[in-house]
């Protein structure tokens, strides 16, 4: 196995994107098939025409006819046509992939940071840099992207941006030193789904040294180029491919270390239930056309039709003839297998995810809202998944946190010192209902009772984002509020003075 210096060095562009796309060790995710279970009109039952072909209907029977001048029998074919059966799809792996992202950073990641002097304008650099790239949202198509495609990456550069650091010395004095950045951080996610093809490069120990992007674009004649482009730790490298590989040129990112956070999974998340649910739509997609073709009465005429009379509600048909008789043919049976199966393939189909059926229907019957622990307990089954996906999920924002800290150092050199020492721990926060009265009450006894500080009970109730000036506004208050009362005290020693001196 070359390592990536070797391969780097190599002269020929075809042989060393040859030799860094081998060096990945996993399996690539197969996008096609991917995004057709994804995307319902993609799915087998509507596509799949050898699977579920057309229904052949007759609508006019076969006739036996003599014509009336030879006195010859003819036959005159059936007329039949072909119709669409029903194809009936369902969004499954949206709507679990959906709720599982919820779950997992519907509820942003908090970071738990005990900063120093030196290091309070790094952290709010920081939590400004979240703020501005609006990465509270860019959390959920993250993980969207891996739980459904198998495998993200995000990318962070910089853009000129002299107005991210000039709200910034509003809030903060003395974040630069001579001169003001030129520079803010701004990021990009790519995935399958959105047209890239991945290809991490691995060394022996394991450790991501190197992330390759093979992607495709067209010029202003329309003519589509392949691009591939290799991030490392120091430079990135870019070539096109029109007739020939070329050399786009590289560069230095300028960061300390590799400006690509990627995550992996070696199976879709609900590959799993995939035959489950292709059961589940062939079920209803049949019991749609017997619904349709069967369901509605049919009128069975047996004997001679002597007479046909009346209006609109008092028709009348008189048949004639041995065993006249006229009914019609129902379907009497009620379909509870059917009902029963579809009800089945649901539970297991959400079950065998960990995934609530959060609907209308289901809660309905809960009567209030379950809140605190009775959540928790009703959804522990989802909680606990949601811990097993924060192995992978935790670490890469763990990873991001990592890197920004040390991007801003580079971007800002005031912040560099404080980049090299800060620690910054990122702690995933599962979605659940909080009642911010029982957080407050919690918060308010656990202080009384000496148990936390007053620091550790703002950040418990976590309705703040700056807690030390929090602390600073709730101090002049209290101030405030004690020289109040000592000048309403001054004034009612005065007036009990005065009325005193007067009944004397």
């Amino acid at each position: 196995m070359r390592t990536l210096e070797e391969i780097l060095a190599i002269p020929e562009i075809e042989r060393k994107i040859y030799y860094l796309k081998k060096g990945r060790k996993t399996e690539q995710p197969n996008a096609h098939a991917l995004y057709n279970d994804w995307n319902p009109n993609k799915h087998e039952i509507v596509i799949d025409e050898e699977k579920y072909p057309k229904i052949k209907i007759t609508t006019q029977p076969e006739k036996r006819i003599t014509d009336p001048t030879t006195g010859k029998e003819y036959v005159e074919p059936a007329v039949r046509k072909e119709v669409d059966p029903n194809r009936i799809a369902l969004p499954i792996e949206q709507d679990i992939v959906n709720i599982q992202t919820a779950f997992t950073v519907g509820t942003e990641p908090v970071l738990d940071c005990q900063p120093d002097q030196s290091e309070e304008s790094l952290l709010s650099t920081l939590k400004q840099v979240f703020k501005k790239n609006k990465l509270k949202y860019q959390n959920k198509k993250v993980v969207r992207a891996w739980l459904a495609e198998q495998e993200v990456a995000e990318y962070w550069y910089v853009v000129k941006d002299d107005g991210f650091w000039a709200k910034l010395k509003r809030k903060i004095s003395g974040i630069f030193g001579k001169s003001k950045p030129e520079y803010r951080l701004k990021s990009a996610i790519w995935s399958p789904f959105r047209g890239d093809k991945l290809y991490p490069f691995f060394n022996d120990q394991g450790d991501l040294v190197a992330l390759s992007r093979e992607y495709k674009k067209k010029d202003l004649n329309d003519v589509e180029i392949t691009c591939f482009m290799t991030i490392t730790k120091d430079m990135v490298y870019q070539w096109e491919l029109t007739s020939n590989w070329t050399d786009k040129g590289s560069f230095a990112h300028g960061f300390k270390k590799m400006p690509v956070i990627y995550m992996y999974r070696p199976e879709a998340y609900c590959e799993k239930i995939k035959s489950l649910r292709v059961r589940l739509e062939k079920l209803l997609s049949n019991y749609a056309d017997c619904i349709d073709y069967h369901f509605f009465p049919i009128l069975m005429l047996f004997g001679n039709v002597e007479n046909f009379s009346g209006e609109f509600k008092n028709r009348v048909v008189e048949l004639t003839g041995q065993g006249a008789n006229a009914q019609y043919l129902t379907w009497s049976q009620v379909p509870d297998t059917v009902k029963f199966e579809v009800e089945t393939l649901l539970s297991q189909i959400y079950g065998l995810t960990n995934t609530p059926r959060i609907s209308f229907d289901s809660l309905k019957g809960t009567g209030n809202a379950v809140s605190g622990v009775t959540f928790d307990y009703v959804f522990m089954s989802t909680h606990l998944n949601v811990e097993n996906l924060n192995e992978i999920v935790g670490e890469f924002m763990q990873r991001r946190v990592n890197f920004l800290v040390s991007a801003l150092g580079s971007v800002n050199s005031t912040l560099e010192e404080a980049s090299e020492t800060i620690d910054v721990d990122v702690q995933m926060q599962p979605y659940k209902l909080e009642d911010i009265k029982d957080k407050i009450d919690t918060a308010i006894k656990a202080k009384d009772g000496e148990i936390w500080s007053q620091q550790r009970a703002i950040t418990f109730v976590g309705n703040v984002d700056a807690v030390l000036d929090e602390i600073e506004a709730i101090k002049e208050e209290q101030s405030e509020k004690q020289k109040n009362d000592i000048e309403k005290q001054k004034q009612l020693s005065s007036l009990k003075s005065s009325s005193s001196k007067s009944e004397e």
